[in-house]
């Protein structure tokens, strides 16, 4: 059975895969409070509105390097009009504005610099930090951040806790950010991007991902905050294994693992994570499938381009 197009072409363009890494963030730091699930759900509509539009934002401005790395908005040509996409560019910002009437100032401006730094700074001239090799990694580091501290905030936690709470999850995300260029390297050059690897090589990509990680895990257990320890420690072996490979398949294995691993780390404080999570994967999977002819998601390493 194929889907229906329209409405699913449309939630799907949004990449609402990404959507989790951004909730896991959000209640990495919302479960260090005493915050109502209720509170938290509407919060993640929130967020999910936020994200979908910086996704949105960053595919139509990343279209060339898409194209030249097989990432999927190009296969959605034909499917979704430009028309379409701005009109759900509109809707999506509404809804941030009118979530951040209800979130409040301070959440507010929170997330308002998240999609400055997420959605402005990282894609467009002069600044396009997702070209400079250390902004770019800054930049992302900065984004994980500010979601455990409006997570944290959210449930009532004060500032300089939620600030300190949200160090291990900037160099977890640190990590990852490294290792998502690897698998772009051939595209990046072609287009004249700057990334990490690209600028410094893989074995410093390498080097620099697994230290961060190990960081992220001696600081998690500081604070003991058990649930980033507990997916730092699973998620090292799959970073020193890229050191040692240098390989875009070991690349996307860490990645994976590491997000994987927090996402149900963080699900156990908060088991609704774990309940969407199943929810989603198999729905996703059928509509990738049935309507672009493709395996997505998927912990394997074949390009989202290819079957």
């Amino acid at each position: 059975m194929r889907p229906p197009a329209g409405w699913f072409d449309a939630f799907f363009i949004l990449r609402p895969t990404l959507f989790f890494p951004a909730w896991t963030a959000f209640l990495a730091g919302y479960r260090l409070g005493d915050g109502s699930a209720g509170r938290a759900a509407l919060y993640l509509l929130w967020l999910a509105a936020a994200s979908g539009a910086s996704f949105l934002l960053n595919q139509l401005t990343d279209r060339r390097e898409d194209c030249a790395n097989g990432k999927l908005l190009p296969l959605w040509d034909g499917l979704v009009t430009r028309g379409m996409l701005r009109l759900e560019m509109a809707f999506l910002l509404t809804g941030t504005i009118l979530g951040a009437a209800w979130a409040g100032g301070e959440a507010a401006g929170w997330l308002a610099l998240f999609f400055i730094i997420a959605g402005w700074l990282y894609n467009f001239p002069p600044f396009r930090l997702k070209s400079r090799p250390l902004l770019g990694i800054a930049a992302c580091a900065a984004g994980g951040w500010i979601l455990v501290v409006i997570g944290a905030r959210a449930a009532g936690l004060p500032l300089d806790r939620a600030a300190l709470a949200g160090l291990p999850y900037a160099l977890a995300g640190a990590a990852a950010s490294l290792l998502t260029h690897v698998p772009d390297l051939a595209g990046d050059r072609a287009t004249g991007a700057r990334t990490f690897p690209l600028v410094y090589g893989l074995a410093a990509t390498g080097a620099w991902a697994a230290g961060l990680t190990g960081a992220a895990a001696a600081t998690a257990l500081l604070l003991h905050d058990w649930a980033l320890f507990a997916a730092a420690a699973v998620s090292l072996p799959f970073f020193l294994r890229f050191s040692f490979r240098q390989d875009a398949a070991a690349a996307q294995s860490a990645v994976k693992i590491a997000v994987f691993s927090l996402a149900v780390a963080v699900g156990l404080a908060w088991p609704p994570l774990l309940v969407m999570i199943a929810l989603y994967y198999p729905f996703a999977r059928w509509y990738h499938r049935a309507r672009l002819g493709l395996e997505y998601p998927s912990f394997g390493n074949t390009p989202p381009t290819q079957d």
